[in-house]
């Protein structure tokens, strides 16, 4: 058949499956969002920064969905601290970031070099021959689960009008099955030897089953003594809150990440910091129904807000816990001046849940049991 390019990728996409795709407007993404939007005959939700986009494209592959994120190439940059992240992750489906470089400057800031970029961050990437565009989306996916990571896809945005041939390939869609395994999916200094060795095995198609998989520490006696004061603080609100994990919780690069480990199991994703409730919204929208994130008040400050403005955009039902405790706690315990978490948070006050004692497990249950059972967006704020 006979398409413009974005009606071929668009195809591409719903034959392979794909339902999660996440879009920041930009030139040559917005024509394939608008042409996928209306194949599917659906209309799905912009995003508005592209770090936020790519995880939540994250969090569903790892939650076994196959997804999509369409940007600008400088978009991608502003995503790097999330895709650099997520290298040092396994996917479960494939993820494929649609990338349009702008090679004139015409729709830009400037021009970039993007394949400079991407062999310096170290993703998988391949640029597209325009003329096969369709095939190439398909073997995009079909690299990103064989490598289990994330592969970009480089296209002209200047052609992404111009009509081309192909032959659409019939239903392409594969179910995937989520396992929890935090050595592929919490990225934490205690599995980072070994994540290292796995993705540079990965790159030069090395053996992977001759790397040791390290044992994992039981907490709190295998905790280095570093990590043991946070602990003690935090410990109250998981012996009652794993008694509320339904679903895949995920969580920011924090001291309370610790609880991914045995015998707690309370955390199950885990990528850069503030990452986790963009994450979670990939999660939840992977089918996910109970989808917790769990982060940090200088996390949430300094990134996370930005999904917690798309989760209100999307009217999730989001359940979100934050540690507020005034410092930057995992970085040498740095004040944090409350008055910004307020602000931050004013436009969301009807969805707060308070836990003003984090030691007494009777409020700890009652307020999770509010938020649980609620069919809205629930941002509970642990004071400490």
């Amino acid at each position: 058949m006979k398409a413009a390019g974005y009606d071929a990728a668009a195809y591409a996409l719903a034959d392979l499956g794909v339902n999660i795709v996440t879009h920041v407007p930009g030139y040559g993404a917005s024509e394939v969002f608008m042409a996928y939007s209306s194949l599917i005959q659906k209309r799905m939700a912009l995003s508005f920064h592209e770090e936020v986009a790519y995880s939540i494209c994250h969090g569903a592959s790892i939650a076994g969905k196959r997804a999509a994120s369409l940007m600008k190439a400088h978009g991608l940059a502003k995503a790097a601290n999330s895709v650099i992240d997520s290298l040092y992750t396994s996917l479960t489906a494939g993820l494929v970031v649609f990338v349009f470089d702008d090679y004139s400057g015409a729709h830009s800031d400037n021009i970039m070099d993007t394949e400079s970029f991407l062999k310096g961050v170290g993703v998988l990437f391949v640029k597209s021959a325009m003329k096969n565009l369709y095939e190439d989306i398909v073997s995009c996916y079909k690299l990103s689960e064989q490598k289990r990571h994330p592969v970009v896809i480089i296209i002209n945005a200047a052609k992404i009008n111009n009509e081309m041939e192909f032959d659409r390939a019939g239903s392409l869609k594969k179910d995937f099955t989520y396992n929890r395994n935090i050595l592929n999916h919490v990225v934490h200094p205690f599995f980072a030897d070994y994540q290292y060795k796995i993705l540079t095995a990965r790159k030069l198609d090395g053996d992977l089953i001759s790397i040791i998989r390290p044992k994992l520490p039981v907490i709190p006696d295998e905790l280095p003594d570093r990590y043991k004061e946070s602990y003690k603080m935090y410990q109250p609100f998981f012996n009652v809150f794993r008694g509320y994990k339904k679903g895949i919780v995920c969580g920011d690069t924090s001291s309370s990440s610790n609880f991914c480990l045995p015998p707690y199991d309370a955390i199950d994703i885990v990528t850069y910091i503030g990452g986790s409730i963009p994450l979670a919204i990939g999660t939840y929208m992977a089918g996910n129904k109970y989808a917790w994130a769990l982060t940090g008040d200088f996390g949430f400050i300094s990134a996370g807000h930005l999904g917690l403005t798309e989760a209100a955009y999307r009217e999730l039902p989001l359940k979100i816990v934050i540690f507020y405790n005034k410092k930057a706690a995992a970085t040498g315990g740095q004040p944090i001046d409350k008055k910004i978490m307020l602000r931050l948070l004013a436009a969301y006050e009807q969805y707060i849940k308070h836990i003003h004692n984090p030691m007494d497990p009777i409020e700890i249950s009652q307020v999770l049991d509010e938020a649980v059972n609620s069919d809205l967006l629930s941002i509970v704020l642990v004071h400490y």
